[in-house]
């Protein structure tokens, strides 16, 4: 059978195919005719044609698969860069909110707060201030801006604090709470100034000026000051106080270590500021005290100086002074310039002044013992007559040394129970009873034996052991009265004497009743005993005083009346029960005739206001009698019984239970 004939290609074949024909051995140009190829040839060019469809499926099916994925992966990052840009549009919305809240809270706080923020450019010259600048301070800011902050600006501070802002700022570094007083043009007042800063620097690293914040503190300065002002200063005189003394003395040292040169202090006591205080009052010794700081202000060259130590002490330095006469001189111009006549209330006095002076270095080289030693001068200038000037010696140092050791002694004496109590009784004048007792202190001291209170009670007075003494001798009274009535004794109320400073000690009451309690003891058991001098050395107080052991039931005596300065509408005042009369009016009797009318006067005066009275100093029958014939209540005094010690008294006691013999 013929083959069929194949009819020639009309269209050209594609490339792919003719290369597979080519490789199936079939000739292009013979297709169609007789001498086309094989059966075979056609079969492997189906074959590979298969394939190659094969293969092109394959193709296509990765570069789909591969299309997929990427399309996927696309999707994905998309999806990831949708949600971290959703992310960062809320950080930042986030942010732009905190932001703005963050600046409303900073733009509330400026506008509450007393603090306001400035900037400066590179030559430091103000460019910017918030609105608290005026509101906290009334500083309009218009004054302040272009100009920079230097003396000329109107600001200043202390000329260290200056120079050491002025280094900060120069080397551009920050600062903190630097304090500046402010005076604004115009002449208003001052306002000071606490600011900080730090510097600001451009991107490329070049100073660009200065940002801080600023308040207004010239209530806190002027407080501040004021507070300083009192710490250094007498309220009172405007003189420097003790403290600021101190530390120019300290200073006066160090200078004249240095240079060698000598100097002088002066201590400075008023003899007659108690009478003055005492008869007009706080307000005329206010008056008089003001009147002496100017008086020595005025005496005083411009390098010496001059503080009020308390009361109506004063302390001069005076440097650069010289040998002892040129300090004799100043120091009587002093003397003379303190004596002048002062009318005070409408009435003229006449206040002198006891001067001691301490040289440095001859009579010590530290505060403390030039201190000491002038005030010692100053004593023996008092015991010379008062209103004259004393150097120290080394007389005045033995004294001291001895007032040193004594006062030892004494502190140790009351830790080791060296004190002892001696009584002295006081009798009824018309019969001759015993009515009462006086407890007297004495001291048993190892070596010298029984010393008189003459001896250490003034220097206990000075020292500040007179109210530790004093609250011992209460106790010890107590201890006595229960030990003399556990014995069978009939004891009368003991009398105690009240220094001023024990009086004055808030304790005083406390230490009364914790006594009182421990020995079992009723107030009416004691007898409390005060000069008239103390009573008015603070009235108002002392009759408060009074009033509250008038209702404890202790029993008051003023004891030395008509020595003191006391009047007799604060005598009718005082809830006193008994008045003393002073041994030196009952040492005249009976022959003195000022003495007798002086003591007719006092019994006469002390019964008419429900007083009883005492006589002390009774020596002779002759005062005895006389007494009597007055009618004076009770009298004391070595006719009738010396101070003795308990045990002594109890015998006698026991001899005679109810009455004590008119001669002892």
């Amino acid at each position: 059978m013929t083959p069929p004939l194949v009819a020639p290609l009309v269209a050209p074949l594609h490339a792919l195919l003719r290369r597979q024909l080519k490789r199936a051995g079939v000739d292009v140009a013979c297709i169609g005719s007789s001498e086309g190829a094989s059966v075979e040839g056609w079969t492997e060019l189906l074959d590979r044609v298969s394939r190659a469809y094969t293969e092109h499926d394959q193709e296509r099916y990765l570069l789909e698969r591969s299309q997929a994925l990427a399309g996927q992966e696309t999707a994905e990052l998309y999806a990831t860069l949708r949600g971290e840009r959703d992310l960062l549009e809320g950080r930042v919305t986030e942010r732009t909110e905190a932001l703005r809240v963050s600046e409303s809270r900073l733009s509330s706080l400026l506008t509450l707060s007393a603090d306001w923020v400035w900037e400066q450019d590179a030559e430091l010259r103000f460019t910017f201030f918030s609105e608290g600048l005026k509101k906290a301070s009334g500083i309009d800011p218009n004054v302040l801006l272009r100009r920079k902050r230097g003396l000329k600006g109107g600001f200043s501070a202390s000329p260290g604090e200056w120079a050491a802002f002025v280094a900060i700022q120069q080397a551009h570094l920050p600062y903190r709470d630097v304090l500046f007083k402010y005076t604004p043009p115009g002449g208003d007042a001052p306002r000071y100034i606490r600011s900080s800063g730090e510097p600001v620097f451009a991107a490329d690293g070049t100073f660009a000026g200065y940002r801080g914040v600023g308040r207004d503190v010239t209530q806190s300065t002027l407080v501040e000051q004021q507070v300083q002002q009192l710490a250094r200063f007498d309220s009172l005189t405007g003189l420097p106080n003790r403290s600021m003394f101190l530390a120019e003395l300290d200073r006066a040292l160090a200078r004249s270590q240095r240079s060698g040169e000598a100097f002088a202090v002066c201590f400075i006591d008023l003899d007659r500021f108690k009478f003055v205080n005492d008869s007009l009052g706080h307000a005329a010794g206010d008056e008089l005290l003001k009147t002496m700081a100017q008086r020595l202000r005025h005496t005083l060259r411009t390098t010496d100086t001059v503080a009020r130590l308390g009361g109506d002490e004063f302390v001069l330095l005076l440097e650069r002074c010289g040998d002892n006469p040129a300090v004799q001189h100043l120091t009587d111009k002093v003397v003379h310039a303190i004596a002048q006549p002062i009318t005070l209330h409408g009435n003229h006095f006449l206040v002198t002044g006891s001067v001691g002076v301490a040289r440095y270095p001859d009579d010590g080289d530290v505060a403390a013992d030039l201190l000491r030693c002038a005030d010692a001068a100053m004593y023996l200038a008092k015991e010379r007559g008062k209103n004259n000037v004393q150097f120290y010696t080394s007389e005045l140092a033995d004294q001291a040394a001895r007032a040193f050791e004594m006062e030892s002694a004494l502190r140790l004496a009351l830790a080791r129970g060296e004190l002892v109590l001696h009584y002295q009784p006081k009798v009824s004048v018309a019969s001759g009873a015993v009515v009462g007792m006086e407890a007297l202190v004495r001291w048993n001291h190892p070596k010298r034996g029984m010393v008189p209170p003459g001896e250490f009670i003034a220097l206990a007075e000075e020292r500040g052991l007179i109210v530790p003494l004093g609250r011992w001798v209460i106790r010890a009274a107590c201890q006595q009265i229960r030990a003399w009535r556990q014995a069978g004794r009939v004891v009368p109320a003991v009398a105690v004497n009240l220094s001023g400073r024990q009086f004055a000690d808030n304790s005083l009451i406390d230490d009364l009743q914790t006594a009182l309690a421990e020995f079992d003891l009723v107030a009416a058991d004691l007898e409390m005993e005060l000069t008239e001098s103390v009573l008015m050395s603070d009235p108002e107080r002392a009759n408060e005083l009074l009033q509250t052991l008038h209702c404890m039931g202790v029993k008051i005596a003023i004891d030395d009346f008509g020595t003191g300065y006391s009047s007799l509408s604060y005598l009718k005042r005082f809830p006193a029960t008994t008045v003393k009369i002073d041994r030196s009016f009952i040492r005249g009797l009976p022959d003195d005739k000022d003495d007798t009318a002086i003591t007719q006067a006092v019994i006469a005066m002390a019964h008419s206001l429900g007083l009883n009275v005492v006589a002390e100093g009774v020596e002779t029958q002759a005062q005895l009698t006389a007494l009597q014939d007055m009618g004076c209540d009770q009298a004391q005094g070595y006719l009738l019984g010396r101070p003795m010690p308990a045990d002594e008294l109890a015998q006698r006691l026991a001899a005679a239970p109810e009455r004590w013999p008119l001669v002892a």
